[in-house]
């Protein structure tokens, strides 16, 4: 468990994760921009928070009982805040309103199905490279997370909008709201599908690495 002091540093970090994560994506819209921007904060952050930055890797980790209820709901807090802060740093310097939604050109089914599978493969990445001894301790986590993450993006992008993270979608959902946006009707698929995938990795996980997990 943590001590109050670390906790607080562990939800500052995952906001200006989070944060730096939304604003990139909403900014250029680029995968590889994207993935390697997680990269530098997987190095920034790993030592701090894990450097989740995304409720799906976090409720892996809580499933894992590597997060407590407590750590889970200030996790969850502070990527959603952070989330909600990229979208309104993105109004002021741009004037457009970030959000997100799903492609025309795919169904719900094919749009909640890529969603999960490509969050899966991602969070099992990160709880492999995080937890796994014979991975915890390499120089090269963060490259491979990241490289991962924006891989996920591209393939799952034509398909679903290639969102992956139910910050990104919460948090920028809620500023244009206030906007007047109706963009948070595809909340529930970016949120459920992804928490969906990172469910059933911290399960394979578990069930792949045994004694590790």
């Amino acid at each position: 468990m943590k001590t109050n002091n670390q906790g607080m540093h562990s939800y500052v970090m995952e906001a200006v994760g989070a944060f730096f994560l939304v604003l990139v994506f909403g900014f250029t819209g680029n995968a590889l921009a994207i993935g390697l921007t997680l990269m530098a904060l997987v190095y920034i952050g790993s030592r701090v928070s894990g450097a989740h930055f995304n409720p799906a890797v976090s409720l892996a980790f809580f499933l894992k009982r590597r997060l407590s209820a407590t750590e889970f709901a200030g996790y969850l807090i502070a990527q959603l805040f952070g989330a909600f802060v990229a979208a309104s740093a993105i109004f002021f310097l741009s004037t457009s309103v970030f959000y997100v939604e799903p492609p025309a050109t795919t169904n719900l089914y094919q749009q909640a199905f890529a969603e999960v599978l490509f969050t899966f493969i991602f969070v099992l990445v990160m709880l492999t490279l995080t937890i796994t001894k014979s991975f915890r301790k390499t120089n090269l986590s963060g490259l491979a997370i990241g490289l991962t993450f924006g891989g996920m993006l591209m393939v799952a992008t034509p398909v679903s909008g290639g969102i992956l993270n139910p910050a990104t979608s919460i948090g920028t959902a809620g500023f244009d709201l206030i906007q007047g946006g109706n963009s948070i009707i595809h909340s529930l698929l970016y949120t459920l599908a992804p928490l969906t995938g990172g469910a059933l990795a911290a399960f394979s996980f578990s069930y792949f690495h045994g004694v590790e997990a």
